[in-house]
């Protein structure tokens, strides 16, 4: 009998129940749009895990909140966050935000060129391949799968160039 475990599907049946913080309606904040122009210049205009620029997604590039997810801003102790920001555990862009002058949690989150992660769309919300539909480890390994690997029914890993 072999030792090695042949390519297998997981089936997840994540079930998840957290009280997500009472918040006012979604808007488009003038700081999002803006500094997700930004964003998509500094970035080169190309998702994180594939690497498609929106010609080649078929979609414009969407901006995810990231690591501070919108609706989850209000229940943050930024004070705990900002120091780790500070400390450059989440990179030189959050670090170098000004932090001296932080007053409300939109200054940071709405701020995609601190607390932005560009994205396709199927990257971003897609059923088996989106952050918004599958556990961490399992969607960040799509960004360092081989080339031509079947990810999933619906995926065959494709690093865009």
């Amino acid at each position: 009998m072999s030792d090695v475990t042949e390519i297998h599907k997981e089936k997840e049946t994540l079930s998840v129940e957290v009280n997500i913080p009472g918040h006012a309606p979604r808007t488009t904040t003038a700081l999002f749009t803006r500094t997700r122009k930004t964003l998509l210049e500094r970035e080169g205009a190309r998702c994180f895990i594939c690497n498609a620029t929106a010609k080649q997604s078929g979609h414009p590039l969407e901006a995810h909140h990231h690591p501070i997810e919108r609706s989850l801003a209000e229940m943050i102790d930024w004070d705990r966050f900002k120091q780790d920001a500070l400390s450059g555990y989440w990179g030189p862009h959050i670090q170098a935000f000004d932090w001296d002058n932080f007053t409300e949690w939109t200054q940071f989150v709405d701020d995609m060129t601190v607390n932005g992660m560009l994205l396709c769309k199927a990257h971003h919300i897609g059923k088996d391949e989106g952050i918004h539909a599958m556990p961490l480890p399992i969607w960040i390994a799509q960004k360092y799968a081989k080339e031509g690997y079947q990810f999933s029914d619906i995926e065959v890993i494709h690093h865009a160039t």
